[in-house]
């Protein structure tokens, strides 16, 4: 998990990534925040690592109840 901030419009990283790295950004509203302990850290990554992996239910599912 890499933090950075916004700068004319553009995300700034507070750590430098490869090039060709894939991303993803959640934004946090204003009065919110994302703090998370070391266990809560290990367990986004595993559940982005089992999403990465095809084990995840699809959104149809979820609504169709199959």
């Amino acid at each position: 998990m890499v933090h950075g901030h916004v700068e004319p419009g553009q995300v700034v990283l507070d750590e430098m990534l490869s090039d060709g790295t894939e991303v993803t950004v959640v934004v946090a509203a204003d009065d919110e925040s994302f703090d998370l302990d070391e266990e809560q850290i290990a367990a986004l990554r595993k559940c982005i690592d089992e999403a990465d992996h095809g084990d995840f239910v699809s959104l149809d599912a979820v609504l169709t109840g199959r």
